[in-house]
């Protein structure tokens, strides 16, 4: 396992220096937001790759996955198709980049939309993304975003339907708390979507009468040290990333996050 954070939190910073960051933090890795033009002032194209790649070397930092936006949740044929091409854009840029990991959506509530409903559509648009993907030489992690599908054995339902063995899933811990699931519920979702992670954005945080607050990691209530134990032996081999999203300073919060995550996975690793 590497150590490492996810771009976004950068959001307005160049790439550089993001990358910068993160290794003067020790940091071993970096998943870059997919919407790089919005948030680093960049598009990832063929031109712009290589010197995204530079970058990135000369900071010690291995591009383990990008962050890729899509909406699947969705009952017009044309809209879908659309926004499986958005995804597949970002796998395209993830191929070119050797990043093996692109995290997906599978969608978010709507007025009027019922997941009985668009449930089919869903399995469709990521069987389509996924034969794509897989000639890119690209796994999708789902990830445990929103309200619509925020439910561990739900996802692994979804992702044991659709069938593709370069389906997955990013764990973002602290989603499930987010959306209203209390700590007994929250380790069973990570049970149910453990044999099938790919990609892991931690966060962290504490439960409270306000809903659930994030703070850096190790400083909550989630079982994070449990979840990272459970990866390590399963054979999980992947990135593990701070996303912190708590209050105050984000690079202090994210600094606290990666000094934690880094001492949890040189402990599981030294056994």
């Amino acid at each position: 396992m590497k150590v490492g954070a996810v771009s976004l939190g950068w959001s307005g910073v160049p790439l550089p220096r993001v990358f910068e960051q993160i290794a003067e933090m020790g940091g071993e890795c970096v998943e870059i937001n997919g919407n790089t033009e919005r948030h680093h002032g960049i598009t990832l194209d063929r031109m712009t790759i290589p010197q995204v790649q530079r970058w990135a070397a000369d900071a010690g930092l291995m591009i383990g996955s990008l962050s890729g936006y899509c909406d699947f949740a969705l009952a017009d044929a044309d809209a879908l198709d659309a926004e499986v091409e958005r995804l597949l854009v970002t796998c395209r840029a993830a191929a070119e980049l050797d990043a093996p990991v692109v995290r997906a959506f599978s969608g978010d509530v709507k007025p009027g939309v019922t997941l009985e409903a668009v449930r089919p559509n869903i399995v469709a648009a990521f069987r389509k993304a996924t034969r794509a993907a897989a000639v890119l030489g690209v796994t999708l992690g789902i990830e445990n975003h929103g309200r619509l599908i925020n439910d561990g054995p739900a996802l692994a339902a979804l992702v044991e339907e659709v069938g593709a063995p370069n389906l997955g899933f990013t764990i973002d811990t602290g989603n499930f708390a987010w959306a209203g699931r209390d700590a007994a519920q929250v380790r069973a979702d990570f049970a149910a979507v453990l044999p099938r992670i790919v990609n892991v954005h931690i966060k962290d945080g504490v439960w409270t009468d306000e809903g659930f607050i994030f703070v850096p990691a190790g400083e909550g209530k989630l079982p994070l040290a449990w979840l990272l134990q459970q990866l390590a032996e399963r054979g999980y081999h992947g990135m593990v990333y701070s996303e912190f999203e708590g209050a105050g300073d984000f690079v202090e919060g994210t600094r606290r996050s990666m000094a934690y995550l880094k001492r949890v996975v040189s402990t599981i690793l030294a056994v």
